[in-house]
């Protein structure tokens, strides 16, 4: 029996009803949020009280209450999953959730979210998201901008004048996840940069070799917003928080530098499974002067390059094992 095909203003119609049936995943990045992730879960179904939504927590090395508070909460709304992993690792979860739980459980969807735990959806943002993407056929990823905080302006018109793309929270066009899948595209472990690395291979649209990036495939949504805790420097128990960020963004910086030309020359498969890897190639990069960030550059770059001068050591010394039992084969033929 065949089934009849709508065409024309029924199949539009057909194909938005079935966008606003459709059920929408959401990835939630969590290590150690017990302040935040019940917000966060919150927040999720505030925004969008008529959609439907699966809500996958990845919860990485947590060893706080992260994971009770999200088996309780999911007792009271089950389209919210408590995916455990005990690596402490925010790359190696995105690369879990797009590569083992999509496939596993929400194969073939148009639209897929991913935010932080430390951060709230604002109403609406979703459905912005959503509907920037079908309008903007060529982009592979819709950002949201951030909503109040010291610096929030500023980061805003930063986004819209740069096309960024941020972790708290955004979207992927389901073909693009798709098309990661096939072709086995992870972050590096370890990287502290996974954002800004995300919003690159969507700029790249996957192909770094042979695509300059192009900014207008990510459309950043300035009604779609999301909210997160500042740090305000009027409290001392924050400036500790501030200098740890300011290091890691001094790393990711230099973690940019000794990955991009590598991706750009040879493509997304030279990537290192972790970052760390590059590290040995961190002696040829210099101090570059960022004003008062300057110290904290130098600080990420003094950390890098003991780590990379660890590995290169640990290298010499499995040559050396293997020349020896090279060696040792030879005599006993």
């Amino acid at each position: 029996m065949m089934r009849n095909t709508p065409t024309g203003s029924a199949a539009a119609d057909a194909g938005i009803a079935g966008q606003r049936t459709a059920v929408w995943p959401v990835m939630v990045l969590a290590h150690n949020e017990e302040r935040h992730i019940a917000a966060c879960l919150d927040s999720i179904f505030a925004a969008e009280p008529d959609r439907r939504f699966e809500v996958h927590v990845m919860a990485n090395g947590c060893t706080d209450r992260t994971e009770a508070i999200v088996r309780e909460y999911a007792r009271k709304r089950p389209e919210v999953h408590l995916v455990s992993l005990s690596l402490g690792d925010k790359c190696h979860a995105w690369n879990v959730f797009v590569h083992d739980t999509v496939p596993a459980f929400c194969r073939g969807r148009d639209i897929f979210f991913f935010m932080n735990g430390d951060a709230t959806a604002a109403v609406g943002a979703f459905k912005a998201m959503s509907l920037a993407l079908d309008e903007a056929g060529y982009a592979n990823a819709a950002a949201a901008v951030p909503m109040g905080g010291r610096n929030s302006e500023r980061d805003r018109q930063a986004m819209l004048r740069e096309h960024g793309l941020v972790g708290n929270l955004y979207a992927l066009r389901g073909t693009f996840v798709e098309r990661m899948q096939k072709s086995h595209v992870r972050l590096p472990l370890k990287l502290e940069g996974d954002d800004g690395m995300i919003g690159a291979f969507v700029k790249w649209d996957l192909s770094p070799h042979t695509n300059c990036a192009d900014d207008q495939r990510v459309v950043v949504c300035p009604s779609a917003g999301f909210r997160f805790e500042s740090l305000s420097l009027g409290r001392l128990s924050h400036w500790t928080m501030y200098w740890k960020r300011a290091v890691r963004y001094g790393r990711r910086s230099y973690e940019f530098r000794l990955l991009i030309p590598r991706v750009e020359r040879l493509g997304l498969s030279a990537l290192p499974s972790d970052v760390t890897d590059t590290y040995s190639g961190i002696r040829l990069l210099s101090l570059r002067w960022q004003g008062l960030y300057t110290l904290t550059n130098w600080v990420a770059l003094m950390q890098m390059r003991k780590i990379g001068a660890s590995m290169s050591r640990k290298h010499l010394n499995d040559d050396a094992l293997d020349a020896v039992g090279t060696g040792m084969k030879r005599k006993c033929s």
